[in-house]
């Protein structure tokens, strides 16, 4: 039985059509919950009218028959695998150990199977990765990165991890950026520029970020707000608790835009207990030194790689094309994410 097969005859009678920049993706669902919270979520992209989909996701509340023949997917510096896969007849399948929601992959689509309404952020990520899917297939590269946009100029901003690539995407938008993207970017050398695309989620950020944000501290309770200014700085930095941004709610409809014309990436190699704010641009070789920095992929997703692979030969190609077709700099000393507004500004007039 193929993955597609497993849910095609399941009842779904709850259907939501998605449009991610010319990327349409249909969402069904038995449950009218999961449906309901999906178009909310993605209440930008919601399409009424009909339209053929590139890819289809199938999202169950409930369980599938699952067996136990599965590989753990390994991980950098022997840390707990996050997946297991199983190769089938006409896709893949895909189970999340943390939480046992169970994953079908095929050509054109995917489904998920599980408590759907508890881990509904594994729903979305799934309906992110058909889309990606989609756009990598059409020759772009995945990036790990945060992305803004002023006047259809985009700059990319990407560091290792804990450098602030969310953060410094937000203080950005307070200053009048448009968000592209939060933690991923798709991008693509053009014969007349280089297309980012961004992923359709919002920004899932620390309370740390949400302190230190001058609007945006107002989503904390006055009581939690206290608790965490009483936190010393370190501590808070490394503080886990993920929330959710709406930033179109915040800041009004139209602040995030998928699409955008790359003009920059920014590596953001600062430190905390770093000095004044430096700015040196890169030639091609660093750019592509730092590639570990940038370089992501879909991992057990991406059915046309295995599962836990590294870069190939032929991706590297593709990220030195785009690193010769952009502004690459690299922005070190102290964390300032005031100081980068000028800076990002800048490079986007040139």
């Amino acid at each position: 039985m193929t993955p597609e097969t497993r849910v095609k005859e399941l009842d779904t009678p709850h259907r939501l059509a998605l449009r991610f920049a010319d990327v349409p993706i249909g969402v069904r669902t038995n449950d009218p919950e999961i449906r309901a919270r999906l178009a909310s979520y993605f209440r930008p992209y919601v399409i009424g009218g009909p339209s053929r989909p590139l890819a289809e996701v199938a999202l169950i509340q409930g369980a599938l028959p699952v067996s136990d023949d599965f590989v753990d997917v390994p991980r950098d510096g022997g840390r707990r695998p996050k997946e297991a896969t199983r190769e089938v007849a006409g896709g893949r399948l895909v189970i999340k150990r943390a939480t046992g929601v169970f994953i079908g992959l095929w050509a054109g689509g995917a489904f998920a199977v599980g408590d759907l309404r508890t881990h509904l952020n594994q729903g979305i990520n799934l309906v992110n990765n058909c889309y990606a899917k989609v756009v990598l297939r059409r020759g772009h590269v995945l990036l790990h990165a945060s992305a803004v946009t002023r006047k259809d100029r985009t700059a990319v901003l990407a560091g290792p991890p804990g450098a602030g690539k969310s953060t410094s995407a937000l203080h950005l938008v307070e200053a009048g950026f448009r968000c592209l993207s939060n933690d991923r970017v798709l991008a693509k050398p053009l014969p007349d520029m280089v297309e980012a695309l961004g992923y359709p989620k919002q920004p899932r950020v620390n309370p740390g970020t949400l302190l230190g944000h001058p609007r945006l501290s107002t989503l904390l309770d006055p009581a939690d707000r206290d608790a965490l200014s009483a936190l010393p700085a370190r501590e808070l930095w490394d503080f886990e608790r993920k929330s959710d941004v709406d930033l179109d709610r915040i800041y009004g409809d139209g602040t995030v835009e998928l699409r955008g014309r790359m003009e920059a990436l920014v590596l953001l190699k600062w430190r905390r207990d770093g000095r004044g704010l430096d700015v040196r641009r890169l030639s091609v070789d660093e750019a592509l030194a730092a590639l570990p920095l940038v370089y992501k992929n879909l991992g057990a997703f991406d059915l046309d790689r295995t599962p836990g692979s590294g870069i190939t030969d032929a991706e590297r190609k593709c990220y030195r094309e785009l690193f010769a077709r952009v502004t690459v700099a690299e922005v070190t000393g102290r964390v300032d994410f005031s100081g980068l507004v000028p800076v990002i500004d800048q490079l986007l007039s040139r």
